[in-house]
């Protein structure tokens, strides 16, 4: 697995502005799971860029030998997304434009789970991934994701401190519960709720391709891959962190991988590299960022280990 060592340049290439992030859910717990990883081994081997998994217990207590095998890869960070899938918050999805969503309409409810569920589902995962992945975890994705993320759940936040969870993705939507979520929503730590050494790095755009086909207004073209291009662009152009998120949905075997996710991540990958993009892992963010406050003097202690 990944190192917590950052290194800002790339074969004597000049760094330019804007930094990705890649992380991807693996939530599924069926044959799409392995048919994703086997895929974005081979990606991420070609490409040299770091990449995330965000696993739920139930996926690593079903193919745990089989995701056991990708986990030494040196580009690879292991983080959790609960046990269930579980909702940290409720969301309540109010698109404004009348059409389905979710199979509702005009709206769509899910309820989140109460503070001890949520306790119990972390706390249940970061011992699943302990124990069949050999990995201490210290990142997070929320499921689904939540306007403006847990600035106001500090009591859980307070769950990820009491479990080691040093970095989290939960701020993933705009103010309707929908997306995308702007690109102006930057990582940040979250101080002002007392928990300055957890890190937000926040989805920014569209959590994925499913999500811009339903919700994308098509000014940037007919294609995921035009909006994603588009994106590349204001984020050099801006000096933004986008952290970019896909998941293990219609990938039974690697070669379904390369024709959908694969593709437009590939695509990615490539331009990003050619216009100067770097990219990091969550923990050479996170150390990155916390450079700057000298208040802040906790480590990555081995996150990525």
């Amino acid at each position: 697995m990944i190192n917590c060592q950052s290194s800002n340049s790339e074969g004597g290439k000049p760094i330019m502005s804007g930094t990705i992030v890649l992380g991807y859910d693996i939530e599924s717990a069926s044959e799409n799971t392995m048919g994703f990883l086997e895929g974005a081994v081979i990606l991420h081997d070609k490409f040299k860029v770091p990449w995330t998994i965000y696993l739920t217990g139930v996926t690593v207590e079903k193919y745990g030998d089989d995701i056991r095998k990708v986990v030494p890869n040196p580009l690879l960070t292991v983080g959790q997304h609960t046990y269930s899938h579980m909702l940290l918050k409720s969301i309540y999805m109010k698109p404004g434009d009348g059409k389905p969503i979710h199979g509702a309409q005009p709206n769509f409810f899910r309820q989140g789970g109460a503070l001890d569920e949520i306790r119990r589902e972390i706390e249940r995962t970061q011992l699943i991934i302990r124990e069949r992945l050999g990995v201490e975890c210290r990142g997070l994705t929320g499921p689904w994701g939540y306007y403006r993320g847990l600035v106001d759940r500090p009591d859980i936040l307070q769950i990820m401190q009491d479990n080691g969870i040093q970095w989290i993705r939960t701020n993933a939507r705009d103010q309707r519960d929908c997306q995308p979520t702007p690109f102006t929503e930057q990582p940040f730590f979250y101080a002002d709720q007392g928990f300055p050494y957890i890190l937000e790095l926040g989805v920014q755009g569209y959590q994925d391709d499913f999500y811009w086909e339903r919700f994308d207004d098509r000014q940037h073209g007919d294609t995921y891959q035009h909006y994603l291009l588009a994106m590349l662009s204001m984020v050099s152009e801006n000096d933004w962190v986008w952290n970019l998120c896909s998941h293990d949905h219609g990938t039974p075997i690697k070669q379904a991988f390369f024709k959908t996710k694969g593709m437009w991540l590939e695509e990615v990958i490539m331009h990003a590299k050619d216009i100067g993009i770097r990219f990091l892992s969550p923990c050479e963010l996170y150390d990155e960022m916390k450079r700057p406050n000298q208040a802040l003097q906790r480590t990555c202690n081995g996150a990525c280990r």
